[in-house]
């Protein structure tokens, strides 16, 4: 993996949850963090505050602001520039010799025209519009052709009760149902449907905590299909 945005890092928690809640049912308070982490990771840009290295240049023509994520990348920059004006000193030394540091000290030093501050700046990180909030892929999406029409009755009886009621969560959408792909087990588990619980578990292999059954979707060549 050589590039990870942050809604994959987020379906990769997700993805860890689902595993761990297999394997290890009482590793809930273990889960419910990793729930709590996806959440953060879904609601901002980044999960943490980022701390950037920033440079100011003032020199005769304006000013240059250079900024990167370690002191090292900032002094490149800042030698760099040093290094193309360093006639303007008068200094004997060859800059190329010099380290980033030594080279942005000695010219600022002498330079009697142009200054140079650098800082470390905390950012905060900012909350995600909630329009883009929405499109992270928590759910999966998929024919309601994997599932039999009795099912599909059990459903529709479900959609309505409370949620003590029903083995699983489920939600009507209209041309079909939203269905909670958390774990269970016991007499839950035995109440839900062979087929359902394959589509409930192909998506939470790819760590979507909804499955959305849809009658105008695609159908998936690893789940079985039925007739309507």
């Amino acid at each position: 993996m050589t590039h990870m945005t942050r809604d994959d890092f987020a379906r990769l928690l997700a993805r860890a949850r689902t595993v761990i809640a297999d394997a290890a049912p009482s590793a809930h308070i273990l889960c419910n963090e990793l729930a709590q982490a996806e959440r953060l990771v879904q609601d901002h840009v980044v999960p943490w505050p980022a701390d950037i290295h920033a440079a100011f240049i003032d020199h005769r023509h304006g000013g240059d602001l250079y900024a990167a994520f370690t002191r090292e990348a900032l002094m490149a920059e800042v030698a760099s520039f040093s290094r193309e004006w360093w006639p303007e000193i008068r200094d004997r030394r060859d800059p190329s010799t010099l380290s980033d540091e030594e080279a942005a000290s000695i010219y600022f030093d002498a330079h009697e025209e142009e200054y140079l501050w650098t800082d470390r700046i905390s950012i905060e990180a900012p909350a995600v519009d909630s329009s883009h909030a929405l499109r992270v892929g928590r759910h999966l999406v998929i024919s309601t052709s994997h599932i039999r029409p009795a099912t599909a009755d059990l459903l529709d009886q479900w959609a309505p009760m409370i949620p003590e009621s029903r083995p699983l969560g489920v939600a009507e959408a209209g041309y079909g149902w939203f269905v909670l792909t958390d774990p269970l087990d016991g007499l839950e588990r035995e109440m839900v449907p062979n087929e359902l619980w394959a589509a409930i578990e192909f998506a939470r292999a790819q760590g979507c905590r909804w499955l959305l059954l849809d009658r105008d979707a695609d159908c998936v060549d690893s789940l079985e299909t039925f007739e309507w």
